[in-house]
């Protein structure tokens, strides 16, 4: 097997699973409903809620959106804060990243600090595995059902940079 062939074959598993995504887009419309189990969104969103997701945003999201998307190393279904979207720049430790047309850079709200306080470890986000494609994105979470005492919109925030204490 040459080098070249796990790339390409790695190519073609993103390319189907872009396709896949944005057909199950297409065909599901309304809001979908997701209970949270983790905690690297807290405050904003803690384990326990229960949240209404757009999947059929005609807009790409702002920063500081909260989405749902499906992660890149595992295909689960996760949420975490917009940072930056596609052409944008983040700035990390080690310098900074101009994001291509069809990526996005996605964050937790929660430092490592109070996920370790919490034992949850360090967050996984675009800091662990880079930049997403835009297509794993599956909606813009907006409304926050339950528990009765947190009902309410859920409030975007100021873009965060790429790395954080």
């Amino acid at each position: 097997m040459s080098d070249s062939e796990p790339r390409r074959e790695a190519g073609l598993r993103r390319v189907l699973g872009m396709r896949r995504a944005a057909s199950l887009r297409a065909r599901l419309a309304g809001p979908w409903r997701v209970a949270v189990t983790e905690s690297s969104m807290a405050p904003a969103i803690r384990s326990g809620d229960w949240l209404l997701v757009d999947p059929t945003t005609a807009r790409w999201p702002r920063r500081g959106s909260i989405v749902v998307f499906r992660e890149p190393d595992s295909d689960l279904l996760a949420i975490k804060r917009l940072a930056a979207g596609p052409g944008e720049r983040v700035d990390l430790d080690e310098g900074h990243l101009i994001l291509d047309s069809d990526e996005a850079w996605l964050l937790s709200d929660a430092t490592d600090a109070e996920l370790l306080a919490v034992g949850a470890g360090q967050p996984i986000d675009s800091r662990r595995y880079g930049p997403v494609p835009v297509e794993l994105l599956v909606g813009r979470a907006w409304f926050r059902y339950g528990p009765l005492t947190r009902v309410g919109r859920l409030a975007g925030k100021p873009p965060v940079s790429g790395t954080r204490d």
